[in-house]
């Protein structure tokens, strides 16, 4: 069947040959050309016939148009659309920007242990608590504050030391504290004894990080006016008149890839602000407490310290006890030394460090650095804000005068009240001012939160502090009157 049909393929070719043939012999083409042309035929190699002639602008029709201006149309949306989300993608990072900036004085919890009470009376327990993981989202003004804030908790941290935690006085689901705070600031307490307005000032103990409280440790000193009514009058539910934050003693975390805390006794309160507000944001850098007590009994937040070791990698902890005597403690005796130093800090002289506490101390301590060689700006002191300064002498009492001691004849004078006092040599400018009823405001009473400032008119003062006076204070010849004394007469704008 196939070679059948073969051959009449075959006969057929060879007929349209022929018939090709017949025709160019009838037309007198010549048969060289007749047989070129039936070849090129068989190969498709002849030229095709004329098209449809072009039509539309540049030979396109008017569907290429159409499909064209679809795909121009398609591209224009996309562009709008990719530049309207670029737009909103810009405006959220602007204002995930400017929220950074209102809470970067008081970031949100991360959740390290707040305080909890311990049945020991000597020593507290602090462990996590579930009720103080929420804090709302509540911008606050940074700056100074003052008014009344409520007793809600009162924790014996030994046996005459306790934290009093201060919420806001309006109560209700935990509403945030109306001031920011930075770890190492200090607030002042204002209360009434007798009739009489007294303020001291106390560090703050608590993280910043947990902004519906802030905790006050304060120590029972002896004769203490102020301490004494804190720990024997006040009781959960009262309202307790602050102001504040004051102070520079302060640190983030930002200033210094690494921390040195050197405490001693209540000196620890405000550097354990710094340890809970490091731990809280889960701060990376190395953190190291060298903290000197006299006895295991004193020993401030103990249990919270050994459990933010347990839990802290980064955070080391050294305690000195010089005047203990039990064999139960196998730590390090002592006052703080070059070798304690040497031993509990590696490449100290490299690292930023905080001294806080008793006079002495931290002037033995600072001594010791610099020994070590450590660059006098690397390290950063101040005088624990837990103890009372010196109370003055009620108004009108004489100062007492040493046997042959001549008669104090040196004055200040208050030139806007038109007042004058005496001025003993140890008294200082804010004393005398409150023996004669002249009324300059004050807080800390120890040269660090500047409330006391005063033009110095006349005559010339010495002061044992005075971190609160910036450069330019010091050039108008602004003074402290809590720290100002004078062997002379002098003039102040009061």
């Amino acid at each position: 069947m196939q070679q059948a049909m073969e051959q009449m393929r075959e006969g057929l070719t060879q007929f349209e040959s022929g018939l090709a043939g017949h025709r160019a012999l009838a037309e007198s083409n010549a048969p060289r050309d007749v047989a070129l042309q039936w070849f090129k035929g068989e190969m498709n190699l002849l030229p095709a016939g004329p098209g449809q002639p072009p039509h539309g602008l540049f030979g396109l029709s008017w569907f290429h148009y159409f499909v064209m201006i679809l795909l121009l149309a398609f591209t224009a949306s996309m562009v709008g659309i990719y530049y309207h989300r670029m737009r909103r993608a810009d405006a959220l990072l602007a204002s995930l920007a400017s929220g950074r900036q209102e809470l970067s004085a008081a970031p949100l919890m991360t959740g390290a242990p707040p305080s909890a009470v311990s049945a020991a009376p000597a020593m507290v327990a602090r462990t996590p608590a579930a009720s103080d993981a929420a804090t709302p989202l509540v911008t606050i003004p940074a700056g100074r504050w003052s008014g009344q804030l409520r007793v809600a908790k009162i924790f014996q941290e030994t046996p005459d030391v306790r934290t009093i935690r201060l919420v806001h006085p309006s109560g209700g689901d935990l509403p945030v504290l109306p001031f920011v705070f930075e770890p190492g600031q200090f607030l002042t307490v204002s209360v009434n004894i007798d009739g009489k307005e007294t303020k001291r000032s106390y560090s703050i103990a608590s993280s910043p990080c947990r902004r519906t409280f802030c905790e006050l440790t304060v120590k029972h000193a002896p004769g203490g006016l102020v301490s004494g009514y804190l720990h024997e009058r006040i009781q959960v539910g009262d309202l307790i008149s602050v102001s504040g934050p004051f102070g520079k003693f302060t640190f983030r975390g930002h200033e210094a890839p690494s921390v040195v805390l050197i405490a001693g006794g209540v000196g620890v309160t405000p550097l354990m602000s710094a340890i809970r507000c490091l731990t809280d944001q889960a701060w990376t850098g190395e953190i190291f407490l060298i903290y000197a007590c006299n006895s295991m009994q004193d020993i401030i937040f103990h249990e919270e310290l050994e459990y933010l070791v347990r839990r802290h990698v980064n955070f080391q902890l050294t305690i000195t006890l010089s005047r203990e005597t039990s064999s139960a403690w196998t730590g390090p005796r002592g006052h703080v030394t070059r070798d304690l130093l040497t031993k509990a800090v590696p490449n100290l002289t490299t690292r930023r460090i905080h001294v806080c506490g008793p006079p002495p101390m931290m002037e033995a301590v600072k001594g010791i650095l610099a020994d070590m060689g450590v660059p006098p700006d690397q390290v950063k002191s101040e005088n624990f804000l837990g103890a009372e300064p010196r109370l003055a002498p009620p108004t009108g009492a004489p100062a007492p005068v040493e046997p042959g001691e001549a008669v104090v004849t040196t004055t200040c004078r208050f030139v806007r009240s038109g007042k004058t006092a005496p001025l003993p040599k140890d008294k200082t400018l804010l004393e005398a001012s409150e023996d004669v009823g002249v009324n300059i405001d004050y807080s800390c009473r120890q040269g660090y939160c500047g409330v006391c400032k005063v033009t110095l008119l006349s005559g010339q003062v010495t002061m044992a502090v005075e971190e609160a006076l910036t450069p330019q204070d010091k050039a108008a010849s602004i003074i402290l009157a809590c720290q100002a004394k004078s062997a002379a007469n002098v003039e102040v704008d009061a």
